[in-house]
């Protein structure tokens, strides 16, 4: 999509969309505001967030009001929807390109603004359709152009424009890989994945751990995970070097491909969509992606554990007993709670030999933070309130948002094994209360010395409802969050 600016609204657009505050900043002059003062007066459009009213009027084959509401309650993210429906609206038309006013949101950050717009327009224009066929393709709609009219410092709005786009086209780039079947995303895709993001810069540079290695190393608690399925398990480490000497800072992703459950198989109506259980690790890709293109001066690595969760003869079973990459050692309760065991020789692994000085995991993890939270706000947690304040004004900033659990002393212990270090489900009351925070808690004791927070994207990463500028799926949680992050992190 082709992103322009201009003082006024492209004529030669097919749809336009004009958004009012409720003190009438915004209304346009002419026709435009005659049409307005008509659908008013006969009570068909308000001001008030959330009222439209479409109507056709030439030169544009559609013209849409938008109510903003009050401009003091006016928000980014209620820019990010109203752009969203706007470009909905584009594609109900049938029309390739789109002219929207934005003079009536200058006052504030024109960077941030710029950001924004891209972001909501690219990402509300995104579908998956490598597998349409031809018919299928031929009613789809994809908005070439939107060109905003913007009376504002040109220069910081378009430096937000080309930001914000970076930053959703890597969003975009995420939720490919999380929409396409496990039978093609696998942890050799991703690897090629890795190596294709590695190959656009210098600074960028990848390491590919196999079996043998993490053998050698002790990993027996990410390898016993694979043990069940004919794809090889990897630990893919991206580096990119843009901060000089410093630490760095360490992405780790959960990376299942396909997650049956194992011997603890899941049931109907949840075994569906697990390849999306990959999305963590294409999370901290599409982040370093999004970092490398903006060219943030900071030290920076994603780390993907990688995985397949099967059943078969050679398949781990409740009961068993593997050993971490840090020797604790981990009684199986429960097959189907494989992600933490991945993660946990990844942070052990990173922690010890990378020495970062933040690490930040993020995850499908639980069930429970779906129930806890649903489709809109990742769970955040840990030990460390700076890092995770963070992370929630990043998530506020970005609409990518995030909501902290608690992490109570109660909870430290609910992880502790009966013939062992651990156990992989909470073994206090009946095993599955505050299963999300309990897991999180089990990862804590891999991560020694580093600063650390856990985000639980189980629930964001893949919706199942349609928003105003995120379609119904992947959605590449976590790297607008992670991306805001780091662009403003001192």
């Amino acid at each position: 999509m082709k992103l322009t600016t201009q003082s006024g609204f492209n004529q030669n657009a097919g749809v336009l969309t004009i958004g009012i505050f409720e003190d009438g900043t915004g209304k346009p002059d002419g026709k435009l505001a005659t049409e307005i003062t008509r659908v008013k007066k006969q009570k068909l459009f308000s001001e008030k967030w959330g009222e439209s009213y479409t109507t056709v009027l030439p030169p544009y084959q559609r013209v849409v009001f938008y109510g903003l509401g009050k401009k003091k309650e006016f928000t980014l993210e209620k820019l990010r929807k109203m752009l969203g429906k706007s470009i909905t609206a584009t594609k109900a038309a049938k029309q390739t390109s789109l002219t929207t006013n934005l003079a009536a949101v200058t006052p504030g950050d024109h960077d941030l603004i710029g950001r924004a717009a891209a972001e909501a327009v690219v990402l509300a224009n995104y579908k998956f359709t490598k597998y349409f066929g031809k018919e299928k393709m031929q009613k789809e709609v994809d908005v070439k152009l939107t060109s905003f009219s913007w009376s504002g410092s040109t220069t910081k709005f378009g430096g937000g424009l080309k930001t914000g786009r970076i930053i959703a086209e890597s969003a975009n780039f995420v939720r490919d890989l999380v929409e396409d079947h496990a039978g093609f995303v696998t942890s050799s895709h991703m690897e090629k994945m890795a190596k294709q993001v590695a190959a656009t810069s210098s600074k960028l540079k990848l390491r590919v751990m196999n079996q043998p290695e993490m053998k050698r190393l002790g990993m027996g608690s990410l390898l016993g995970v694979n043990a069940g399925s004919e794809n090889p398990p990897k630990l893919l480490i991206l580096e990119y070097k843009g901060g000089g000497k410093e630490k760095p800072i360490a992405l780790v992703g959960k990376g299942i491909t396909f997650d049956s459950g194992g011997y603890n198989l899941k049931p109907t109506r949840y075994i569906e969509d697990m390849k999306t259980d990959m999305a963590g690790s294409a999370a901290a890709l599409g982040t370093v992606k999004a970092i490398s293109q903006l060219g943030v001066k900071k030290n920076i690595m994603a780390v993907m554990g990688m995985c397949e969760n099967m059943v078969s003869g050679h398949a781990q079973r409740p009961g068993d007993i593997v050993k971490a990459y840090n020797g604790k050692t981990i009684e199986i309760g429960n097959t189907d709670a494989e992600g933490r065991l991945v993660l946990a020789d990844a942070l052990a692994y990173i922690d010890d030999k990378y020495s970062p000085q933040i690490m930040v995991d993020m995850a499908t993890l639980t069930g429970a933070c779906v129930v806890a939270l649903g489709y809109f706000a990742a769970a955040v947690m840990g030990k460390d309130q700076k890092l995770i304040d963070e992370l929630i004004a990043a998530g506020a900033a970005s609409g990518d948002r995030t909501w902290q659990l608690p992490f109570f002393d109660e909870y430290q212990n609910a992880m502790d094994g009966s013939i062992s270090d651990l156990n992989n489900i909470n073994q206090k009351g009946k095993g599955y209360e505050a299963g999300s925070i309990t897991a999180g808690v089990f990862l804590s004791k891999f991560v020694k010395k580093a600063r650390w927070a856990h985000i639980d994207i189980a629930g964001s990463a893949y919706w199942g409802v349609k928003g105003d500028y995120l379609s119904k799926g992947a959605t590449g949680s976590g790297v607008r969050l992670l991306s805001y992050w780091l662009l403003d992190k001192k």
